[in-house]
């Protein structure tokens, strides 16, 4: 019988941090498309589970992932985050630097408008409930979330990222456009790779794309 690779040549497992409006089953194309090679975790953000009191905060969200990983034996990982997720990804690798061995963000924020922000909750509050319950979110944790997000300045928080980071951004992104250079820029050694044709989610919208730029990265 062969015997199992040493630890030393196993890929860092892969924490896949959800977007807003999303739950973690929006990773199941990027899942497929990577493989079973890696060991993947997709956790429910803390202030967008289900049943958990409203309200969310960024730091208290990366804590939530660091005691996770925890939990499960993990002492480093990789980190995948799309939207929101990026956005706790980049405060979990500023805090726990420890526990990130390589980032790739994709949709993160640093600095949101406001007036942009004001216009996603409106267009939030105009979705049929319906719509929010067969994707198993809330609207008025979504909401907390954009609340939460009005004050976010994360600009000189990226200085701070030590971990080796790759931005993806989808080509029909504009307000993603403008973060992910502002990302590439203020992260040290960060490197942008843009998706034709894509939009803000990319694990949704464009899954084999965003799993093919992660695996190169990671694997490299």
């Amino acid at each position: 019988m062969p015997s199992s690779p040493p630890p030393a040549s196993r890929p860092r497992p892969l924490v896949l941090l959800h977007g807003l409006g999303q739950s973690p089953i929006a990773w199941q194309d990027v899942v497929s498309a990577l493989g079973a090679g890696r060991p993947m975790h997709a956790p429910w953000l803390k202030g967008l589970l289900p049943k958990e009191a409203v309200g969310f905060d960024l730091g208290e969200a990366a804590a939530a992932v660091a005691d996770e990983l925890s939990v499960q034996g993990i002492s480093s990982a990789d980190v995948l985050g799309v939207s929101v997720g990026g956005s706790v990804a980049v405060r979990l690798a500023t805090t726990r630097p420890d526990l990130v061995g390589r980032l790739v963000l994709a949709g993160a924020l640093v600095r949101p408008s406001r007036s942009a922000l004001r216009v996603q909750k409106l267009a939030l509050r105009l979705l049929p409930e319906g719509k929010l319950l067969d994707a198993g979110v809330s609207r008025a944790r979504m909401l907390a979330v954009f609340d939460a997000l009005a004050t976010l300045d994360a600009t000189a928080e990226l200085r701070q990222v030590t971990a080796r980071t790759l931005v993806v951004v989808g080509a029909r992104d504009r307000a993603g456009l403008v973060s992910a250079r502002q990302l590439a820029a203020g992260i040290p050694g960060a490197r942008l790779e843009t998706v034709p044709g894509a939009g803000s989610l990319l694990n949704t919208d464009a899954p084999a794309a965003l799993a093919d730029l992660t695996r190169t990265f990671l694997d490299g």
